[in-house]
């Protein structure tokens, strides 16, 4: 009780300002303040202390109750603000992202899967966009000239692609359906394949696996391959990569591509490429691809067994 008494009276003229029952300092997060000075004196009339004490006390046991426990007291309005998210911690929340680009490529032919489709100078623009949840493109394929074989294909592909990534894996299923047409005769067709793509990031670099299964134009037919990959920046606005990587095939997919009933391992092939920032979103990309058909059945079916591609695409991308 004399403690009591000391504090009151020695928090006198601070608690003396205070009328509502729970001290606003305790709004700033119950930290107090120092009270401001008063200019006039302290009064020396002893019959005010006991009004003061009086006074004093509850102030000081409730601001002791709130420090100690403060679940004793109901919560002062003010406390309610923690209820409200502060706009750092809005802005820190995870957002939804989409990202999209255009690109366009020039090259001097084109090629699926070690099998040449156009030995002719060809035009490929692609659009995409991307969100948390897929991604979906648009590819074409426009040949400019006529080919050694008489024909001038021209492709449409979409492509829907859904990434996993766990750690150093990046495993991305995809429906890929495109349309073929020869605009030299009048033959067309159209397919659908399931995809699916598997990466390993190792370092500087990069192990991956492709997997395809046509659907539609011929049933089962099954291609296959796997390389390693790398992808460095040399410079602020310069990278530089390139690729190894072997393919096999089901004799579905040979039967249809080079009418040999058998399945293989088909091909080794190589690309390498450079990728210039002109600025933050835009790129140039000047790139080569050579690959060769190794099996002899295979090769003996396709015209043109062994090919070098080389090109330049130039993209913008958000």
């Amino acid at each position: 009780m004399a403690g009591a008494a000391w504090l009151a009276g020695w928090c006198q003229p601070a608690f003396a300002q205070h009328t509502s029952p729970v001290p606003a300092t305790l709004q700033t997060g119950c930290s107090f303040r120092e009270a401001r000075p008063d200019d006039s004196p302290p009064a020396e009339d002893a019959s005010t202390a006991p009004e003061q004490l009086c006074g004093a006390i509850p102030i000081a046991i409730q601001s002791a109750l709130v420090l100690l426990a403060p679940d004793v007291l109901p919560r002062a309005p003010a406390f309610t603000q923690n209820s409200v998210k502060p706009a750092d911690e809005k802005r820190s929340e995870p957002k939804r992202s989409i990202s999209y680009g255009v690109e366009i490529e020039i090259g001097s032919g084109a090629a699926d899967r070690g099998f040449v489709i156009s030995d002719s100078p060809v035009v490929q623009p692609v659009a995409w966009v991307s969100g948390s949840f897929a991604e979906l493109s648009v590819w074409s394929n426009v040949t400019l000239a006529e080919t050694t074989e008489d024909s001038r294909p021209q492709i449409v592909e979409l492509e829907l692609t859904r990434a996993h990534e766990f750690r150093n894996f990046t495993i991305a299923p995809a429906v890929r359906m495109h349309f073929y047409r020869d605009t030299l005769s009048i033959y067309s067709s159209r397919s659908i394949e399931g995809w699916l793509s598997v990466s390993y990031h190792a370092g500087r670099f990069r192990l991956f696996s492709n997997q395809s299964v046509d659907l539609l134009a011929y049933k089962g037919g099954y291609f296959g391959d796997a390389g390693i990959a790398t992808d460095r920046r040399v410079s602020p606005t310069v990278k530089v990569g390139g690729s190894f990587k072997t393919g096999w095939a089901s004799s579905t997919f040979n039967d249809f591509w080079a009418d040999v009933d058998k399945s293989a391992f088909n091909l080794v092939g190589v690309e390498g490429w450079l990728t210039a920032y002109v600025n933050r979103h835009t790129y140039l990309k000047p790139y080569f691809e050579f690959s060769t058909l190794v099996d002899r059945a295979v090769r003996a079916g396709s015209a043109r067994p062994t090919l070098f591609f080389v090109g330049l695409r130039t993209g913008v991308e958000f």
